[in-house]
């Protein structure tokens, strides 16, 4: 007997697929060794051996038990027992046991679906690391908590409380890895589960980490992987505020790069985030496709150019800042380019598809009537020195890219920029070059191209002294006045062959061009890395 998903409905629970040996029943459920004999039912309509039942994915997915299935249960909130399947492999319903100690009819027991739970102390953490991307992961990560009483405890894993979301992701042909975000696991306790976030309020976007699934062979178009992530909300326009700055862990969203190589290598890549409120879809799946998606050229990380270390004062709004750009390794060309001199794509700040206008209207982050329809807020606190209120996107979904071109790469910083400044030792010209106006420095092409407002092209000043570059990953506190929550910095040129910087609206579009992750500012005595 099999049960049947729609590709909407609540997916069973799932436990490990670990072969593990069945201890002997004694008379009388008393083992020689003194401890009990706890057998439960567990009253679930389907489990491990997961399958598609149509091709592409376009229906269910149908599951049975499996022989070394197992599940933890936390017992009277203070002992960690596991239970190991005895009967029903094969079939959608099945009966488990457990040895224990001082277990009485009022025991109570909160049990943990999931076969890549672990136990710490008198906790069940369960974690979304190491997925294999295939159907027969699905049984590792798909968490379910149930509770049960008693020496012999029925746990209703089907109605229990389902911590997973599933996204199924079609695919172009050519894919060789699949990177994505992972910005939570589950504490259960005795009392329930709780989100654990792997980044706080204050910490950059880069404190989340990636995880990758890496294919032996690439893709044929239609090929589908499967990612579990945690069922809370990945909503990144559903804030609050708290002394200008953004508070919540919720926020991050889950980027999904796919990559034509590993991470280093690649040579082509896209991305996307999702970007949802999952907290009532616990235990559903998701169909994600991405099979129709242009991969965009991407260099090598050995392409990168480096700029060596530079110190820069930086003067904003009466306080002067000193950095150091410790080694800067610059991408070649723009994002959606393929050559130093091409403007390639523009995008409005945080975005990360190209559009025909560039305006409020059109902008996908802004803000509720709290802010007047202004764009949203959307950076997070650096702890730079005092005052502390330097902001930054760099390196997570918002940064445009670190979604198209992998974790390897980030939008830079205006330290960044500026350390290009002929000023510090640097051979900078701008020089015209197969009809485009570009700044060069230290190797660097950067085409000084203007930005969009609305379907307008557009300069700073007359762009005939200087114009914009790209956009920066730095944005300052609102309550600073060279700035506010509709704009961020961008890269800005002078012609005399001097970087400089500008704030303008985030809804404007500019190309962006990205360094390495891996390259490190200090702040004073601070080092910060994105």
């Amino acid at each position: 007997m099999k049960k049947i998903f729609t590709a909407i409905a609540l997916l069973a629970a799932v436990c490990a697929c670990n072969k593990n040996e069945l201890t002997p029943v004694e008379e009388n459920n008393i083992p020689s060794d003194g401890k009990q004999i706890i057998r439960a039912t567990v009253n679930v309509a389907s489990k491990v051996t997961y399958s598609e039942n149509t091709p592409g994915g376009g229906g269910g997915i149908s599951s049975v038990w499996a022989a070394g299935d197992k599940f933890y249960a936390i017992q009277d909130g203070s002992t960690v027992v596991t239970f190991n399947i005895v009967d029903g492999v094969g079939n959608t319903s099945a009966t488990f046991e457990a040895e224990a100690e001082g277990v009485t009819a009022s025991t109570t027991w909160k049990a943990v679906l999931g076969g890549h739970a672990s136990v710490h102390g008198t906790e069940i953490h369960c974690s979304f690391t190491d997925q294999g991307g295939f159907l027969s992961s699905l049984n590792n990560y798909n968490y379910v908590v149930a509770d049960g009483e008693g020496l012999e405890p029925s746990f209703d894993f089907e109605n229990g409380t389902k911590l997973s979301y599933i996204m199924r992701i079609k695919l172009p042909a050519g894919i060789k890895c699949i990177e994505y975000t992972c910005p939570a696991y589950y504490k259960v306790t005795a009392s329930g589960a709780e989100t654990i976030y792997a980044k706080g309020e204050n910490d950059p976007y880069s404190n989340i980490p990636t995880r990758t699934i890496t294919r032996s062979t690439a893709s044929a178009a239609g090929d589908l992987v499967y990612i579990v992530v945690p069922a809370v909300n990945h909503y990144s326009r559903a804030w609050s505020y708290n002394s200008g700055k953004q508070v919540g862990n919720l926020k991050t969203g889950v980027i999904v790069t796919i990559l034509n190589d590993t991470s280093d290598d690649a040579t082509a890549s896209t991305g996307a985030v999702l970007d949802m409120d999952l907290s009532a879809k616990g235990g559903q799946v998701g169909t994600f496709d991405m099979s129709g998606y242009t991969l965009l050229k991407r260099p090598k990380v050995s392409d990168a150019i480096t700029v060596n270390s530079t110190q820069v004062c930086w003067t904003r709004t009466g306080l002067t800042q000193s950095a150091e750009s410790l080694g800067t390794g610059w991408a070649p060309y723009n994002i959606g380019a393929e050559q130093p001199y091409e403007m390639g794509n523009r995008y409005a700040c945080g975005e990360s598809q190209p559009k025909s206008k560039y305006d409020n209207g059109s902008y996908s982050l802004r803000g509720g009537a709290d802010l007047s329809g202004r764009p949203n807020y959307i950076a997070v606190k650096v702890n730079s020195p005092s005052p502390n209120n330097y902001f930054t996107i760099g390196g997570g979904r918002y940064d445009t890219a670190r979604v198209l071109w992998g974790s390897a790469w980030r939008m830079p910083n205006i330290i960044e920029f500026l350390a290009l400044d002929p000023k510090k030792g640097h051979a900078c010209t701008v020089s015209t070059i197969s009809g485009q106006k570009c700044y060069v420095s230290e190797g660097v092409t950067l085409p000084i191209v203007g930005y969009i407002d609305g379907t307008e092209l557009k300069h700073d000043g007359d762009g005939t002294t200087w114009d914009f570059v790209a956009w920066s990953t730095t944005i300052i506190n609102q309550k600073n006045a060279d700035a506010g929550w509709d704009t961020c910095y961008a890269f800005d040129a002078k012609l005399d062959g001097t970087p400089d910087k500008d704030r303008i609206a985030k809804s404007c579009g500019l190309p962006v061009r990205a360094v390495l992750a891996s390259s490190t500012i200090t702040w004073a005595t601070k080092t910060y890395s994105y």
